[in-house]
């Protein structure tokens, strides 16, 4: 779902916050449109994250985590394409998943959003005399989080974290080198004996290692109940202290949505 408006659109001064909304923008009109996995629907919540520098309510970590406690429910399911429900949410009227979707971004994405925006306006650099030129002040040019390459560091460091979590590990070797990458990921957020705490518990190692499709959904479960809060607390530490720096790289482009 995108924009009908034709008219040309203003030439950026403060190209960082025009850089943050369409981010965000694209986000959100993917969600609009029905996310492809449960997945996906992880790395979406954790992309909205960093680019609402985590000014995302609380509540809806909770409310995600529990989306994924036995059957699917309800929130998750109509955040998904049809295809991807499960159980009896194969059968989710049409409407209310789409009518849900709008909540969530109206309700919780929008509201994170302002604050994200009014944050970031506070140092966006202004570019008055380079606007409209085709220089590296240019968005469409931006590889960078708001144009803060530490933010886009740590997006990095997270999606690399959460892929590790949902392909599950080796053996219990492999979650103490993980807590390296998690110590990058959440900025170093975590609990003290957090990872100690994953590794020594029988039940959660056998989980952590597991390939059947229960030990996958229940890594899922992991994801959003542990990993997420912490990867928000992270960007709310970082974001703080990010400096804008100009991409003077090629082209930017969001095919992997980024």
């Amino acid at each position: 779902m995108t924009t009908t408006n034709q008219r040309e659109e203003p030439d950026p001064f403060r190209p960082a916050l025009v850089t943050l909304s369409e981010d965000v923008r694209e986000r959100v009109d993917e969600l609009l449109d029905g996310l492809d996995s449960e997945g996906r629907a992880l790395e979406w919540l954790q992309e909205v994250t960093i680019r609402t520098l985590g000014t995302i309510d609380q509540r809806v970590y909770r409310d995600f985590a529990r989306q994924f406690r036995g059957q699917q429910g309800v929130l998750l399911a109509a955040m998904l394409e049809p295809s991807a429900r499960r159980g009896r949410m194969r059968a989710l009227d049409d409407e209310v998943a789409e009518r849900t979707r709008e909540n969530l971004v109206a309700h919780y994405v929008t509201p994170a959003h302002r604050k994200a925006f009014r944050r970031l306006r506070r140092d966006a650099t202004d570019y008055a005399d380079a606007a409209g030129d085709g220089d590296a002040h240019n968005p469409k040019r931006q590889r960078f989080v708001a144009m803060r390459p530490e933010l886009s560091e740590l997006e990095q460091w997270q999606e690399r974290a959460l892929d590790s979590l949902l392909e599950g590990f080796e053996d219990r070797a492999e979650l103490l080198d993980w807590g390296h990458d998690l110590l990058l990921a959440t900025h170093g957020e975590l609990d003290e004996e957090w990872v100690t705490r994953v590794y020594d518990e029988e039940s959660t190692a056998s989980v952590m290692t597991g390939e059947t499709p229960e030990d996958k959904r229940a890594r899922r479960l992991f994801a959003a109940h542990h990993l997420l809060p912490y990867y928000r607390a992270g960007v709310r530490v970082l974001s703080g202290r990010a400096s804008e720096v100009a991409d003077e790289g090629t082209q930017r482009t969001e095919a992997k949505f980024a």
